[in-house]
């Protein structure tokens, strides 16, 4: 039997597929819409997304490495690095302020603060912390003026700082002090710039810190140094300081960073690109959009400096020191002298031009502090010494000849009286070098002037002087070096000219008279003077050196355009000046297993002054001496400069006695050589003669 069918079943059934079809459809259309953006993405804007998505910018943060060290010509370490642990800080560019607050409680809650941080803190710095502490969109509200609310956000602030009462910052307390002085130091750095927040951490402050350094992200520990001098400092090392504002821009275009140490002065300066390390790097990884930290920084390691290797030999440094520290006060009492306060000596190789020995020493209010810088910067009228320029200038343009006899007797020209320090008589140019002649040198002089106008007269008896390193600079590798200073004749006189030849118109410094007299007994050859030895890579333990690097060879400047047997001439002269029985010297050298016969020449300057204390007009002497030894084959020359001696009761013989004393000191260590030589005290020979002026 056939039934009919239900017709509502049948609806149903019909309906089932319909909606499977709508539901296909949808689906197949939110497909088709993610397939079409995903090509949009891919195709269209693929690359861009792609670039945007891989985009990564490298950030560096450096940390100074230790400087290199400074070693004396034994590699005795002279300049060295002390290990101590500072606190450092490093911003990203993401750092909120509300970090760097909570990590200054820390700090200041665990560690304490010194006194030097607390004075660094100003009245602006307090003012900034009260804002910081409030609320500040609050405090702009109820602080500012309608008229100060419409401006921009910076103005704003300063606008709500100045509404910052006294009363108020007398609210901080002393907590809140600490704190503000750890804040303002890292406040004070720049992004990615390691800054130091503490330094001289004790082990209990590194152990706190290194225990909480993963809550604590941008602090870390750094191993630092600081400059140690194991033989006492001295202003020609120089020093270490933060980088002056003068010469900010310069250091940072040389990739310094604003808060890195720099040498400031002396050899840390001059050798400052040798000196300095190689700083730790890490390498941060951000999202030069969003400026965002990508992971933990890269660590490079860095390396200490180089080191220096010196010309000085500090033993002989010591007893230079010495010797005119114990000269001056043996000195200062012979006619109550109380304005003979400062002595200075310079020992250098003639022919390579290594220094061996620099000081100066200055005394005051019953102390003595060093001034080796006065060898370098101070110049003085150096007298008689200079006339072995002088005869050799007469010799050179044919002035003079050898052997040439002129009469020693006051010297008038142009109603002008002038006079040696004695009437000598007949005398030649080696007797005029021997004695001291003034007027000997008053008429070379007068035989230089020609038809020319008389400042030309004058260039040219500086020229010759220059090709001796006197009124130029000398080359030496140290920063800055004087020059003297040129005297300026009245329009028209030539009384000046005179002068100039025996040493009492231009000034010159210790170490140009030291390369004059090297140059005469180097054959004429002028040698540049330098300091440093060598350069090495840093030893990596206490007993070996570093890699030698760089070795500093000798350096010739110019040879003086003048005869041989000219040269020879004058170096006869200075022997005969130590050695010949009217020597301005004589007695003071003759022992040859002490000084080794050395040759040179003394020199008086007289000054007319104004007593600083008294006002009375005193007469003042420039003590000077120059030599050399041996004298066939010179190995050692040196120079004595004791500015504005009294000219009474013998005291001027203290440049004698100071190069006596120097030499015998010199040529001990070379005996001794890694040995401790013995210190030379006291006055190695007895008063010979009174020779009182030049």
């Amino acid at each position: 039997m056939v039934t009919k069918a239900d017709p509502e079943k049948k609806r149903k059934k019909s309906q089932v597929p319909f909606r499977l079809n709508v539901l296909f459809l949808v689906v197949f259309f939110l497909f088709s819409v993610l397939i079409l953006r995903l090509g949009v993405l891919q195709i269209v804007n693929g690359e861009e997304k792609r670039l945007e998505s891989e985009a990564v910018e490298e950030v560096i943060a450096r940390k100074e490495a230790p400087r290199g060290k400074l070693l004396d010509s034994n590699f005795r370490e002279v300049v060295g690095n002390e290990p101590f642990f500072s606190l450092t800080y490093t911003k990203t560019v993401d750092t909120k302020a509300k970090d760097t607050m909570r990590i200054a409680e820390w700090l200041a809650d665990r560690l304490g603060v010194t006194e030097d941080q607390i004075k660094k803190i100003t009245e602006r710095d307090k003012k900034d912390y009260f804002i910081a502490k409030q609320d500040v969109t609050k405090m702009i509200e109820e602080r500012l003026s309608k008229k100060e609310k419409k401006l921009s956000d910076k103005d704003q602030y300063v606008a709500l700082v100045n509404k910052i009462t006294d009363e108020e910052i007398k609210s901080l307390t002393d907590k809140d002090i600490k704190i503000l002085a750890y804040k303002r130091a890292m406040d004070t750095g720049y992004a990615y710039s390691a800054q130091r927040i503490k330094t001289n951490l004790n082990n209990e402050e590194v152990s706190v810190i290194s225990e909480n350094l993963g809550d604590l992200p941008g602090v870390d520990i750094m191993a630092d140094s600081k400059r140690i001098y194991p033989y006492g400092s001295s202003t020609i090392f120089g020093q270490v300081k933060q980088i002056p504002k003068s010469k900010t821009d310069y250091f940072m275009s040389m990739g310094y960073d604003r808060s890195d140490q720099v040498g400031v002065s002396g050899l840390e300066d001059q050798y400052e690109n040798v000196l300095r390390g190689t700083k730790e790097k890490s390498v941060y990884l951000t999202n030069p959009k969003t400026g965002a930290t990508i992971g933990e920084p890269k660590t490079i390691p860095g390396q200490r400096g180089k080191d220096i290797v010196l010309t000085l030999d500090m033993e002989l440094q010591f007893q230079l020191e010495k010797i005119l520290e114990e000269e001056i006060l043996r000195a200062k009492p012979l006619g109550g002298n109380d304005l003979l306060d400062s002595a200075y000596i310079v020992m250098m190789n003639p022919k390579t031009g290594e220094i061996k020995g620099i000081a100066g020493k200055k005394y005051e209010d019953g102390e003595f502090s060093n001034d080796a810088y006065g060898a370098l910067f101070d110049a003085y009228e150096m007298g008689s010494t200079v006339k072995g320029a002088t005869v050799l200038t007469g010799l050179q343009q044919g002035l003079i000849h050898m052997g040439e006899v002129i009469v020693d007797k006051p010297f008038t020209k142009n109603k002008m009286n002038k006079s040696s320090w004695r009437t000598m008589g007949p005398i030649t140019d080696l007797q005029a070098l021997m004695m001291s002649s003034n007027v000997y040198m008053f008429n070379i002089m007068d035989r230089m002037i020609g038809p020319e106008h008389w400042t030309q007269t004058y260039a040219k008896a500086r020229y010759s002087f220059n090709q001796y390193g006197l009124g130029v600079k000398t080359g030496i590798d140290f920063p800055n070096e004087a020059i003297g200073y040129e005297g300026k004749p009245p329009e028209g006189e030539s009384g000046t000219l005179y002068d100039l030849g025996i040493g009492q118109f231009d000034t010159y410094t210790t170490m140009q008279l030291v390369q004059y007299v090297s140059t005469i007994a180097n054959d004429g050859y002028r040698v540049k003077p330098h300091l440093v030895r060598e350069i090495r890579e840093p030893a990596t333990d206490d007993k070996s050196h570093g890699k030698l690097l760089k070795r500093f060879e000798p350096e010739i400047l110019n040879k003086i355009d003048v005869e041989q047997k000219y040269i020879e001439r004058v170096q006869d002269g200075f022997w005969q000046v130590m050695h010949g029985s009217k020597g301005t010297a004589k007695g003071y050298f003759d022992d040859p297993a002490k000084y080794h016969n050395p040759a040179g020449k003394t020199g008086t300057a007289q000054r007319i002054i104004r007593h600083p204390r008294t006002g009375n007009i005193v007469e003042k002497h420039n003590l000077t001496l120059v030599g050399y030894a041996p004298f066939e084959n010179p190995e050692i020359a040196f120079a004595v400069v004791v500015p504005e001696g009294t000219p009474q009761n013998g005291n001027q013989k203290i440049n004698k006695y100071i190069g006596q004393r120097a030499l015998e000191a010199y040529w001990n260590l070379k005996e001794k050589y890694g040995e401790n030589a013995a210190t030379v005290t006291g006055n190695l020979e007895k008063d010979s003669e009174d020779d009182s002026a030049e």
